[in-house]
């Protein structure tokens, strides 16, 4: 009978730590899935935003050399062509011009 009671006290510890392990391990798996789709999405974003930025600042260039046209758009990343500096000089010079 002795035999018998400490083979049911080992399953009974078996059963315990087989329980803790299973609750363990779906930790594990859901922490990992967790980590996956947050790789994901910063992958996607780390792709994602330059792409958006050079196809919205290099899309007229892309655009002009598709249609033939060599020249660039006046207005490239917002800095004035020469032309339109040489015009914004002029007006200025005529508002605060000492008279």
């Amino acid at each position: 009978m002795n035999e018998d009671g400490e083979l049911k006290k080992l399953l009974e510890e078996n059963l315990v730590v087989a329980k803790e392990n299973n609750q363990l391990l779906k930790l594990i798996r859901r922490d990992a899935m967790v980590g996956l789709a947050v790789k994901i999405v910063l992958y996607l974003l780390l792709l994602g935003v330059p792409l958006f930025f050079l196809s919205t600042y290099l899309g007229p260039l892309l655009a002009g050399v598709q249609n033939g046209t060599s020249t660039a758009p006046t207005s490239l990343f917002g800095i004035p062509s020469p032309d339109e500096a040489k015009k914004l000089m002029d007006e200025y010079k005529a508002i605060y011009e000492v008279q």
